[in-house]
């Protein structure tokens, strides 16, 4: 097992020789430096929503799904609800809401006390021009990490036997995550019952890694660490990154539904009108030359207009 090129804001692959059993392992920086930019979150809801974006990032990998991949949770506590979307399998974004109104919880490492009676789910949205419905599943949130919600989620979903494992810094996150695959219609019971011995080995030697661990280790390091009586192949990394998909464009369609009127109010109050994006922080600015431009346009439809995707969050 060799070393790959990159440890940072990249997914590995990784599977066990001759065992049914894969893994994935994430790290995450400039990333989660660049979502976390934008606004201050309470360090619980920063951690949340880094653990979140390496999660969506192996889900985008396993799926193999060219749109955008969205693990989203919503609730009715503090936490009204997060978002971590993957799209073309690399480029990430993210954002959580929290009510100002609300108390955050006593017990503030209890994601299920954050959000109160909440869900999580994991949604596919294809690309527009490939008119295909979007999909969501759903679990209810009843644990009290991220990772132990994921794993029922895996469990129930996907129904693969699953363990996942963070470690998040302010400057940096890792996700380790292992499945137990099933076993092929040929196998024999007695060669079943060894592999589910041997998944249950892995398992408990992944469960004595320490968070440092985590932090520190290169993918190879780690593996030959945890797993050195059970030899690996290390697939080549996916490099990650953080991107928006907010455009000039988008910012146009925002503004187009307000009347001619009100857009002329606007300007006449402020004399220039800024749409900011939630999630970058990038601002679109415009003036009356813009506005007016704006108006025309709409006034004089193209058939052809950049694809969109649909909103993730209502």
């Amino acid at each position: 097992m060799t070393e790959h090129s990159g440890v940072a804001d990249c997914l590995h692959r990784f599977t066990f020789e001759g065992l049914p059993i894969r893994g994935q392992w994430v790290r995450l920086t400039d990333t989660i430096t660049a979502a976390n930019a934008v606004r201050e979150y309470p360090a619980p809801i920063r951690s949340l929503l880094n653990q979140m974006f390496a999660a969506v990032a192996m889900f985008a990998d396993n799926l193999k799904f060219q749109g955008a991949v969205a693990l989203q949770s919503k609730g009715d506590g503090a936490l009204i609800r997060t978002l971590a979307e993957c799209r073309e399998q690399q480029f990430l974004r993210g954002i959580a809401h929290l009510d100002d109104a609300k108390a955050p919880p006593v017990d503030q490492d209890n994601l299920a006390a954050w959000l109160h009676k909440g869900h999580l789910a994991l949604s596919l949205i294809p690309p527009a021009e490939t008119q295909q419905a979007p999909y969501q599943g759903m679990v209810p949130l009843e644990q009290a990490s991220l990772s132990e919600n994921l794993e029922t989620y895996m469990k129930y979903s996907e129904q693969l036997p699953s363990r996942l494992y963070f470690a998040d810094s302010n400057t940096s996150v890792t996700a380790l995550l292992l499945q137990r695959l099933p076993s092929t219609a040929s196998t024999t019971q007695g060669l079943s019952e060894e592999e589910d011995e041997a998944w249950h080995s892995i398992v408990t030697l992944a469960d004595t890694v320490t968070e440092e661990e985590l932090l520190t280790l290169g993918p190879h390091d780690m593996l030959g660490r945890l797993f050195a009586e059970y030899p690996c192949r290390l697939y080549p990394a996916r490099q990650l990154a953080y991107k928006c998909s907010c455009s000039r464009f988008k910012s146009d369609r925002t503004l187009r539904v307000l009347q001619a009127e009100e857009l002329q109010q606007l300007l006449d109050e402020l004399g220039r009108i800024h749409v900011d994006c939630e999630f970058c922080g990038t601002r679109y600015d415009y003036d009356a030359i813009d506005i007016a431009h704006l108006l025309n346009a709409s006034s004089h439809p193209t058939e052809s207009t950049p694809a969109d995707g649909k909103p993730l969050l209502h």
